[in-house]
């Protein structure tokens, strides 16, 4: 059986599955944050946890993928990395976008 989260990105995507998993938890912690109404604590949490967890974590599960995976990783093999960085901040920006209107439509509705 093929475990698919030990697999590195493919060319031209700069996410694997691990990276889709991160999202998910993110995305549930996120939602109870919501529903329990910590608002002012949700920003400073989705700014750690997409500034620097996220990317972090998916860093070096990715790294650790090429390693297991390549018997020679030179610069070229992890050179996309250096894009999946601003690829989470800009994933960061637009969840901040979506909560803000989620949270005025919420407040509205009340």
């Amino acid at each position: 059986m093929k475990i698919v989260f030990r697999e590195p990105a493919e060319p031209f995507t700069f996410f694997s599955y691990s990276d889709f998993l991160i999202l998910i938890i993110i995305n549930l912690i996120l939602y109870i944050l919501i529903k329990k109404k910590w608002l002012k604590l949700n920003k400073i949490i989705i700014g750690l946890f997409f500034l620097i967890l996220a990317p972090g974590i998916s860093t070096q599960i990715e790294l650790n993928n090429v390693h297991n995976k390549f018997e020679t990783v030179d610069g070229f093999n992890v050179l996309y990395l250096l894009f999946k960085i601003p690829i989470w901040w800009i994933i960061g920006v637009l969840h901040i976008c979506l909560i803000n209107i989620k949270i005025k439509n919420y407040h509205q509705a009340e």
